[in-house]
């Protein structure tokens, strides 16, 4: 649009507005011009001796012949040329496409009000400009999350992995396009499928697409506690008390009770083995000197476990709480786990804890941060991590 107007401009400016400063010098009529004419005009020889003894006086007194005129303004040429210009600029815009782009761009922008004819249409107006121009990254990612939320999950898969071909670490599309595979193979997780949607996590553990399919996944597996471990992720990303956050908490008491109803009943005198489950993990959190306590009441606490020396920002284990007092004590085990790996299946762990101002997890919202490295799980009976503040 910019590079239109510009030539445009340009077009009025020569054709315009410099014919009217352009000058030229040209020779102006002659001598022997205006003695021609005579000649022709007359026979009397008189006259005719007269105009010859005038332009001999006049050849004598010659001064400068040259004369200043305008620019040509021949109206016609110039017109035409505008038009010329004009067409020429029309035609490679069109070309070059970028006004079927704006065209597009402009029907996305009021898709409100649009009816469902009209985003039939602007899909299929999508699906052609993509075709046309399969680098375009935007074009893939519309169309995907067209497809996934209409069921087209094979066709939504494909635009997903188009876009992961110029952005294969993308942790968005990693976690659609895991999604979109775990709905094209009949909610089954597939081993691409689970590992797109750990690298999304790997990236960014809040990324809802992943999550949820590692959930779905789980559960359908009959892997319920680590299916829990992603609900609980998910729900916590919802408002309270909003219909999704609903939604997760439903789902977190069917997948408790079919957990509790897939463990074996023991016999009579059989003799209780603790489960590898029963680990548990106790962590007391504390101010740092100097620090009043009544300023961080009522924030939240965010308890994260990882692997050992794992350079994966990816939590195993979490748990959320809301502070009344310090100190707090905090128990992990696996129902706070997540991630695909239940927090018993460590040896040593490394922990993190956030003291949050917005009630979300992750280091940019929190207050106060404490860690501890390398702690052995079937030894320790309680640590004890202190809270500094995260802007020292």
């Amino acid at each position: 649009m910019l590079i239109t107007a510009g030539l445009c401009g340009l077009a009025a400016l020569f054709l315009l507005v410099l014919p009217r400063f352009w000058t030229r010098r040209v020779e102006g009529d002659s001598v022997d011009d205006w003695l021609s004419v005579r000649q022709a005009e007359t026979d009397d020889a008189s006259l005719l001796n007269d105009a010859q003894l005038r332009a001999w006086d006049d050849k004598d007194q010659k001064g400068d012949d040259l004369v200043v005129r305008g620019a040509s303004q021949r109206w016609g040429y110039q017109v035409a040329l505008a038009c010329l210009l004009v067409a020429v600029t029309v035609a490679l815009y069109g070309r070059l496409g970028a006004y079927e782009d704006v065209q597009i761009a402009r029907a996305i922008a009021s898709l409100e009000s649009a009816t469902p004819d009209e985003v039939t249409t602007l899909i299929t107006r999508i699906e052609a400009r993509s075709s046309q121009r399969p680098q375009n990254l935007d074009y893939h990612s519309l169309l995907g999350e067209y497809y996934i939320a209409t069921g087209n999950a094979e066709d939504a898969l494909q635009n997903f992995e188009a876009i992961l071909l110029e952005a294969p670490n993308a942790p968005d599309v990693l976690g659609r396009a895991a999604q979109a595979e775990f709905v094209a193979n009949g909610q089954v997780l597939t081993p691409r499928a689970q590992q797109r949607a750990e690298q999304a996590l790997a990236s960014d553990p809040r990324q809802k697409s992943a999550l949820a399919t590692l959930a779905m996944g789980s559960f359908g597996a009959g892997q319920y506690l680590e299916a829990m471990g992603y609900m609980r992720v998910l729900r916590d990303l919802e408002v309270p008390g909003s219909e999704a956050f609903e939604l997760m908490r439903s789902a977190i008491v069917e997948a408790e009770r079919r957990s509790s109803e897939s463990v074996p009943a023991r016999g009579a005198g059989q003799a209780v083995e603790p489960a590898a489950s029963s680990v548990k993990l106790g962590v007391t959190v504390e101010l740092a000197e100097g620090l009043a306590p009544e300023a961080y009441r009522g924030l939240t606490l965010f308890v994260i476990a990882r692997p050992a020396g794992s350079q994966v920002r990816m939590p195993t284990a979490v748990s959320k709480q809301e502070v009344v007092n310090w100190p707090l004590s905090v128990s992990l085990s696996d129902v706070n786990s997540m991630a695909g790996q239940a927090l018993s299946s460590l040896e040593r762990v490394d922990l993190e804890v956030q003291l949050s101002k917005t009630g979300q997890p992750g280091l940019p919202n929190a207050l106060l941060t404490g860690t501890l490295s390398d702690i052995a799980l079937k030894d320790s009976s309680g640590v004890v991590v202190t809270l500094r503040d995260n802007a020292q």
